[in-house]
Protein backbone atom coordinates (compact mmCIF):
# COMPACT_ATOMS: atom_id res chain seq x y z
CA UNK A 1 0.00 0.00 0.00
CA UNK A 2 1.18 3.33 -0.66
CA UNK A 3 -0.78 5.98 1.65
CA UNK A 4 -1.19 9.17 1.45
CA UNK A 5 0.74 12.44 2.86
CA UNK A 6 -0.17 12.79 6.32
CA UNK A 7 -0.80 16.13 8.35
CA UNK A 8 -1.71 16.59 11.83
CA UNK A 9 -4.48 18.74 10.75
CA UNK A 10 -6.10 15.50 9.28
CA UNK A 11 -7.53 14.55 12.62
CA UNK A 12 -10.01 17.25 12.59
CA UNK A 13 -12.43 16.14 9.96
CA UNK A 14 -11.49 12.42 11.66
CA UNK A 15 -12.38 13.86 14.94
CA UNK A 16 -15.78 15.86 14.22
CA UNK A 17 -16.66 12.44 11.90
CA UNK A 18 -16.05 10.32 15.02
CA UNK A 19 -18.34 13.02 17.13
CA UNK A 20 -21.06 13.08 14.96
CA UNK A 21 -21.11 8.76 14.70
CA UNK A 22 -21.08 9.37 19.08
CA UNK A 23 -23.97 11.76 19.28
CA UNK A 24 -26.07 9.69 16.64
CA UNK A 25 -25.17 6.35 18.33
CA UNK A 26 -25.91 7.99 21.85
CA UNK A 27 -29.51 9.09 20.49
CA UNK A 28 -30.04 5.69 19.22
CA UNK A 29 -28.95 3.94 22.50
CA UNK A 30 -31.44 6.46 24.56
CA UNK A 31 -34.09 5.80 21.73
CA UNK A 32 -34.25 2.25 21.63
CA UNK A 33 -34.71 1.85 26.15
CA UNK A 34 -34.71 -1.72 26.74
CA UNK A 35 -34.53 -3.02 23.32
CA UNK A 36 -31.77 -5.51 23.78
CA UNK A 37 -31.68 -6.80 20.35
CA UNK A 38 -31.33 -3.54 18.78
CA UNK A 39 -28.44 -2.34 21.40
CA UNK A 40 -26.61 -5.38 20.22
CA UNK A 41 -26.60 -3.96 16.96
CA UNK A 42 -25.50 -0.79 18.21
CA UNK A 43 -23.08 -2.32 20.10
CA UNK A 44 -21.63 -3.81 16.41
CA UNK A 45 -22.22 0.10 15.10
CA UNK A 46 -19.27 1.10 16.70
CA UNK A 47 -16.46 -0.50 15.19
CA UNK A 48 -17.56 0.22 11.67
CA UNK A 49 -17.98 3.60 12.67
CA UNK A 50 -14.15 3.69 14.12
CA UNK A 51 -13.15 2.00 10.27
CA UNK A 52 -15.34 4.17 8.05
CA UNK A 53 -13.56 7.20 7.96
CA UNK A 54 -10.56 4.87 6.66
CA UNK A 55 -12.22 2.56 4.07
CA UNK A 56 -11.40 5.32 1.16
CA UNK A 57 -8.05 6.17 2.35
CA UNK A 58 -7.09 1.96 2.19
CA UNK A 59 -8.91 1.07 -0.85
CA UNK A 60 -7.39 4.30 -2.81
CA UNK A 61 -3.57 2.96 -1.18
CA UNK A 62 -3.75 -0.38 -2.04
CA UNK A 63 -5.26 -0.07 -5.53
CA UNK A 64 -2.37 2.51 -6.01
CA UNK A 65 0.65 0.29 -4.45
CA UNK A 66 -0.83 -2.25 -6.76
CA UNK A 67 0.05 -0.29 -9.67
CA UNK A 68 2.70 0.51 -8.77
CA UNK A 69 4.28 -2.54 -7.64
CA UNK A 70 2.92 -4.33 -10.84
CA UNK A 71 4.14 -2.35 -13.75
CA UNK A 72 5.74 1.42 -12.41
CA UNK A 73 9.08 2.03 -14.16
CA UNK A 74 11.29 2.56 -16.60
CA UNK A 75 11.87 -0.16 -19.45
CA UNK A 76 14.10 -0.18 -21.96
CA UNK A 77 13.90 -3.29 -24.40
CA UNK A 78 16.18 -2.84 -27.27
CA UNK A 79 18.02 0.63 -27.94
CA UNK A 80 18.97 1.57 -31.88
CA UNK A 81 21.11 3.87 -33.84
CA UNK A 82 18.75 5.95 -35.59
CA UNK A 83 18.12 9.09 -38.32
CA UNK A 84 15.28 10.48 -36.98
CA UNK A 85 11.29 9.42 -35.95
CA UNK A 86 8.26 10.59 -35.03
CA UNK A 87 7.48 12.55 -32.07
CA UNK A 88 3.46 12.11 -31.34
CA UNK A 89 4.09 13.89 -28.27
CA UNK A 90 5.11 17.07 -29.25
CA UNK A 91 2.30 19.41 -31.58
CA UNK A 92 4.29 21.71 -33.62
CA UNK A 93 3.52 23.79 -36.69
CA UNK A 94 4.33 24.39 -40.58
CA UNK A 95 6.29 27.78 -40.13
CA UNK A 96 10.28 28.10 -40.36
CA UNK A 97 11.75 27.59 -37.65
CA UNK A 98 13.37 30.27 -35.21
CA UNK A 99 17.07 30.37 -34.52
CA UNK A 100 16.26 28.80 -30.79
CA UNK A 101 13.98 26.01 -31.75
CA UNK A 102 16.57 25.43 -34.98
CA UNK A 103 19.17 24.91 -32.49
CA UNK A 104 17.52 22.71 -29.99
CA UNK A 105 16.76 20.54 -32.97
CA UNK A 106 20.80 20.65 -34.28
CA UNK A 107 21.01 19.61 -30.05
CA UNK A 108 19.01 16.88 -30.85
CA UNK A 109 21.63 14.84 -33.42
CA UNK A 110 18.54 13.80 -35.09
CA UNK A 111 18.69 13.86 -39.25
CA UNK A 112 15.11 14.84 -39.27
CA UNK A 113 12.01 14.95 -37.03
CA UNK A 114 8.56 14.15 -37.41
CA UNK A 115 5.72 15.87 -35.63
CA UNK A 116 1.71 16.39 -35.26
CA UNK A 117 0.59 19.23 -36.92
CA UNK A 118 -3.31 19.83 -35.01
CA UNK A 119 -5.99 21.32 -37.05
CA UNK A 120 -7.61 23.45 -35.19
CA UNK A 121 -10.93 23.92 -37.09
CA UNK A 122 -11.20 20.33 -36.80
CA UNK A 123 -9.80 18.93 -39.81
CA UNK A 124 -7.42 15.80 -39.26
CA UNK A 125 -4.02 16.01 -38.30
CA UNK A 126 -1.62 15.83 -40.44
CA UNK A 127 2.30 15.47 -40.13
CA UNK A 128 5.32 17.90 -40.54
CA UNK A 129 8.84 16.11 -41.44
CA UNK A 130 11.45 18.78 -40.55
CA UNK A 131 14.71 18.20 -42.21
CA UNK A 132 18.20 20.15 -43.14
CA UNK A 133 17.97 21.55 -47.11
CA UNK A 134 21.06 23.84 -47.31
CA UNK A 135 21.72 23.84 -43.82
CA UNK A 136 18.52 25.06 -42.42
CA UNK A 137 15.95 23.25 -40.94
CA UNK A 138 12.61 23.06 -43.73
CA UNK A 139 9.31 21.77 -42.59
CA UNK A 140 6.95 19.77 -44.94
CA UNK A 141 3.59 19.13 -44.40
CA UNK A 142 2.72 15.43 -44.68
CA UNK A 143 -0.50 13.26 -44.45
CA UNK A 144 1.05 10.66 -42.32
CA UNK A 145 4.43 10.11 -40.52
CA UNK A 146 6.99 8.38 -42.89
CA UNK A 147 9.37 7.84 -39.85
CA UNK A 148 9.60 3.67 -38.84
CA UNK A 149 10.03 4.88 -35.18
CA UNK A 150 6.96 6.52 -33.05
CA UNK A 151 7.52 7.99 -29.63
CA UNK A 152 4.05 8.19 -28.22
CA UNK A 153 1.79 8.95 -25.16
CA UNK A 154 -0.74 6.45 -25.22
CA UNK A 155 -2.11 7.04 -21.78
CA UNK A 156 -2.06 10.56 -20.10
CA UNK A 157 -3.80 10.57 -17.19
CA UNK A 158 -6.35 7.54 -17.80
CA UNK A 159 -8.51 6.96 -14.96
CA UNK A 160 -8.37 3.00 -14.01
CA UNK A 161 -9.53 3.15 -10.37
CA UNK A 162 -10.78 5.37 -7.53
CA UNK A 163 -8.76 8.59 -7.54
CA UNK A 164 -5.29 6.13 -8.99
CA UNK A 165 -4.51 7.67 -12.92
CA UNK A 166 -2.31 6.28 -15.71
CA UNK A 167 0.14 7.54 -17.41
CA UNK A 168 2.43 5.75 -19.91
CA UNK A 169 5.20 6.94 -22.37
CA UNK A 170 6.58 4.43 -25.21
CA UNK A 171 8.93 4.12 -28.67
CA UNK A 172 7.39 1.88 -30.88
CA UNK A 173 8.35 0.44 -34.15
CA UNK A 174 5.44 1.03 -36.47
CA UNK A 175 6.41 -1.56 -38.89
CA UNK A 176 6.30 -4.59 -36.54
CA UNK A 177 4.41 -3.03 -33.68
CA UNK A 178 7.38 -3.84 -31.41
CA UNK A 179 7.46 -1.47 -27.96
CA UNK A 180 11.10 -0.51 -27.57
CA UNK A 181 11.16 0.82 -24.74
CA UNK A 182 8.06 2.44 -22.32
CA UNK A 183 7.87 4.53 -19.38
CA UNK A 184 4.94 3.69 -16.77
CA UNK A 185 3.75 5.71 -13.76
CA UNK A 186 0.56 6.28 -11.86
CA UNK A 187 -0.88 9.47 -9.56
CA UNK A 188 -3.46 9.44 -6.88
CA UNK A 189 -5.25 12.10 -5.06
CA UNK A 190 -6.20 13.41 -1.61
CA UNK A 191 -8.30 10.77 0.78
CA UNK A 192 -11.61 12.91 1.82
CA UNK A 193 -9.88 14.22 5.23
CA UNK A 194 -6.57 15.57 4.24
CA UNK A 195 -6.34 19.00 5.05
CA UNK A 196 -3.87 21.11 3.55
CA UNK A 197 -2.70 24.38 1.63
CA UNK A 198 -2.63 22.24 -1.32
CA UNK A 199 -3.60 18.51 -2.38
CA UNK A 200 -0.40 17.45 -4.45
CA UNK A 201 -0.68 14.26 -6.78
CA UNK A 202 1.45 11.13 -5.50
CA UNK A 203 3.66 9.43 -7.72
CA UNK A 204 4.76 5.72 -7.71
CA UNK A 205 8.13 5.57 -5.79
CA UNK A 206 8.91 2.87 -8.69
CA UNK A 207 8.87 5.20 -11.62
CA UNK A 208 10.94 7.97 -9.24
CA UNK A 209 13.43 5.56 -8.14
CA UNK A 210 13.81 4.34 -12.22
CA UNK A 211 14.34 8.05 -13.28
CA UNK A 212 17.15 8.53 -10.11
CA UNK A 213 19.02 5.71 -11.40
CA UNK A 214 19.03 6.14 -14.84
CA UNK A 215 19.46 10.10 -14.27
CA UNK A 216 17.72 11.23 -16.36
CA UNK A 217 13.54 11.36 -16.95
CA UNK A 218 12.15 8.57 -19.98
CA UNK A 219 12.73 10.28 -23.38
CA UNK A 220 13.09 8.86 -26.58
CA UNK A 221 16.89 9.14 -26.44
CA UNK A 222 17.08 6.49 -23.93
CA UNK A 223 15.56 3.86 -27.24
CA UNK A 224 16.87 5.59 -30.17
CA UNK A 225 20.36 6.85 -30.59
CA UNK A 226 21.21 9.46 -33.42
CA UNK A 227 23.25 8.07 -36.05
CA UNK A 228 27.06 9.28 -36.14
Amino acid sequence: MHFYYWSFLNWIPITIFYVIAAVVLWILWRLIKDDKKAKFFIWGLIPVMLILPWIEELWIAGQFGRHCKQDAGIFIYKTLEVDGFYDATRPTHANPRSKAAADDLDKGGYQFYEMPLPDFKGGPTRVVHLEKENNIWTPTVLEQPTARYHYKWPEMNSTVSYKVRKTERLVSDSETGEVLGRYVDYDRTAPWFFVGSDRPLMFCKEAEVAARERGTVFGPRMVLRPMP
